[in-house]
């Protein structure tokens, strides 16, 4: 009988060719989880015919040495298993079959397409290539985009996902929710072939997860923003306009911000996957929950002194460990607070996105102070609200029942509501946008320097959904057309630190209306129209 095939582990073979890799020190990032194993080895069989001689050579074969160095090369560029036709795309959006792709369709329809200042080439892709396609045929049929390819890929596919990074410049990855996928490999993906990617979640887990690839993005000359939406991108490019004008105007570091936002019209209820992305937030694990409670999960830790100028501190008994006490005016408890603003004298309530704005705001400000030694302020404070128009506080003043705060509902509270009411959708559904045609929602900022000078920036939108269709697409365009602008090359960093001022002015160009110095006067917000109105 034959003599059985040796059996050998990934651990041995890593044995023989860490002289080659120092990755194979390293601990494993989610690709090489998936894809640096003896199970994806031993499929590249001329590979691991090679590594059984030089094994039982002891090392010793030259000639089998120089066989080895060819294919391990095919094996660490994925090109033994590629799929890859070669055709290398400005933005592949993944994940467009569901709502918020079919608002991106319509955004590159009606904004990008017809007034980017660049032409660009563009992909759709996603796990099921069906619906994608389905999507596609009933957005594009009839245009000149009709034809736009359709790429494959599946986060459980390792090599689907490599083949989808070398396909593109720049992905918008779409697919929510984030925290119950493994979309980490598609981020480690472009990590390696130097593919830039974001998003438009709104979940922390999710962030926190993809912090681990910043060293990854770095060295492959990737830039990685999560949350590049209403939620996380829009807030933050204003504050990063009122501290350049801060700088500029006045030679100071803003002190403290506040955000205001705002909206009306018939704007879109919940989708279904904002609904789905929220209830896996909730069914987090007891360290996530942990970790979405603390004010600074995404650091940016700014400590409280006392009046002798020294750390105020809380002392353990017992060890005498001693940890630095959490300023006042970050705790979440005061953005649960309604009142009158003691600053701008708006009426303000809680709102659901600040306790992730203020989180992404507090790590942009550490990012710019660890990068460039310029951040915000050295004592800076975030803080975000809604508030409404003067004339529906006036009405509601007048109302005989007072305002309150009420407790937040919970998913499934929500989903009956919805359900009710005839406005519920399930996952990746989501009203039209033509019955969205008079929604708006705004950001009203207000800043304070350190001598207390004041600066206010706003921005009116349409719809939410669509914002965030905006706020991913010309982030995608300012990281392929101003690259060269760009002071940070690679890395997991806000959108804001990422894109900076050339982004700022992609989404001013893109028809949104923005405004520096002033807000933007309460009877002028409202929504700018799905046409883009390019400004130079």
């Amino acid at each position: 009988a034959p003599a059985p095939t040796p059996v050998y582990e990934w651990s041995d073979l890593a044995n023989v060719v860490d002289t080659l890799d120092e990755q194979a020190l390293k601990p494993p990032s989610p690709l090489d989880k998936l894809y640096f194993t003896d199970t994806m080895l031993e499929k590249y069989e001329p590979c691991v015919e090679v590594l059984h001689k030089l094994i039982d050579a002891d090392g010793e074969d030259e000639e089998a040495w120089g066989e080895f160095e060819k294919y391990y090369s095919r094996f660490m560029d994925f090109s033994w298993c590629s799929n890859w036709d070669g055709k290398k795309y400005d933005i592949v959006i993944f994940g467009a079959s569901g709502y918020t792709g079919y608002l991106t369709m319509e955004y590159l329809k009606r904004v990008a397409l017809v007034n980017n200042p660049e032409p660009f080439t563009f992909a759709l892709a996603g796990r099921t290539v069906s619906k994608v396609q389905e999507m596609r045929d009933r957005e594009f049929g009839g245009t000149q985009w009709e034809d736009t390819p359709i790429l494959q890929a599946s986060f459980d596919d390792v090599v689907s996902c490599i083949d989808l990074a070398k396909s593109a410049h720049v992905i918008i990855n779409l697919a929510g929710p984030y925290s119950l996928a493994q979309g980490e490999v598609l981020v480690d993906a472009c990590c390696h072939v130097g593919t830039h990617y974001c998003d438009v979640s709104g979940e922390l887990p999710w962030t926190l997860r993809t912090l681990d690839l910043y060293e990854q993005a770095k060295k492959g000359g990737a830039l990685v923003s999560t949350s590049a939406a209403t939620a996380g991108a829009i807030v933050d490019v204003l504050l990063f306009m009122c501290a350049k004008k801060a700088r500029e105007d006045h030679g100071e570091e803003l002190r403290r911000a506040i955000n205001y936002q705002t909206g009306g019209g018939a704007t879109a209820t919940a989708s279904g996957g904002t609904l789905a992305s929220r209830n896996a937030m909730t069914q987090a694990s007891d360290e996530a929950r942990r970790k979405m409670a603390d004010p600074f999960t995404l650091g940016g830790f700014i400590p409280q002194f006392d009046r002798n100028g020294m750390k105020d501190v809380l002392i353990e008994k017992g060890t005498g460990r001693c940890t630095a006490k959490v300023r006042k005016e970050e705790s979440d408890a005061i953005l649960n607070k309604m009142g009158e603003c003691p600053y701008t004298g708006l009426w303000r309530v809680p709102t659901m996105y600040s306790f992730l704005n203020t989180r992404i705001v507090r790590r942009s400000n550490a990012m710019l102070a660890n990068l460039e030694n310029q951040p915000y302020g050295k004592e800076f404070n975030f803080q975000e609200f809604a508030t409404l128009p003067p004339d529906m506080w006036k009405q509601q003043q007048q109302s005989s029942e007072q305002p309150t705060s009420k407790k937040a509902m919970s998913v499934e509270e929500e989903k009956a509501a919805l359900e009710a009411s005839g406005k519920y959708y399930k996952q990746g559904e989501g009203p039209p946008l033509e019955e969205l045609t008079e929604a708006w929602i705004a950001n009203l900022m207000w800043a304070q320097t350190t001598s207390g000078k004041e600066i206010k920036a706003s921005y009116c939108g349409n719809d939410a959904y669509f914002e965030t269709s905006r706020a991913a697409v010309e982030w995608a365009m300012t990281v392929r057309f101003d690259y060269d602008k760009l002071p940070h090359k690679g890395g997991v960093l806000n959108a804001a630190v990422s894109g900076q001022e050339p982004y700022a002015k992609r989404l001013i160009g893109s028809g949104a209306k923005v405004t520096l110095g002033k807000w933007l006067d309460w009877s002028e917000l409202t929504p700018p129209g799905f046409a883009s109105s390019r400004k130079q």
